[in-house]
């Protein structure tokens, strides 16, 4: 939890930080898979390439990048043998592009 708690965090700063005149949109969602989370990561990381996620940066936090103005993260989270947890965040000025993105992230997942 407390990885999670701090890749938003880092997250969110990194949003922020594009101007103090109005906050980010921020949307997120996340899915119980019956797959590993290195399989999860994988996957995720092939599906950020497709769509063409600029600066993309993998650690032990998650994945991010940028997408047309776009700061996104997904994160893959072990919950037993062979099952994982996904969550995918986009934050970004446009609420519409937000969405959009994230939707379109989710379909590549999944």
């Amino acid at each position: 939890m407390k990885k999670w708690i701090l890749a938003l965090a880092l997250f969110s700063g990194a949003c922020f930080a594009q101007g103090p005149e109005k906050a980010p949109e921020l949307w997120s969602w996340f899915k119980d898979l019956d797959k590993s989370a290195a399989a999860c990561e994988i996957q995720s990381s092939f599906a950020l390439q497709t769509i063409g996620l600029e600066n993309q940066v993998e650690n032990e936090y998650g994945i991010y990048g940028t997408y047309k103005g776009n700061r996104v993260v997904v994160k893959c989270l072990a919950m037993g043998e062979g099952k994982s947890k996904v969550w995918v965040a986009v934050a970004g000025h446009d609420r519409d592009a937000v969405e959009l993105v994230r939707n379109m992230i989710v379909k590549e997942i999944i």
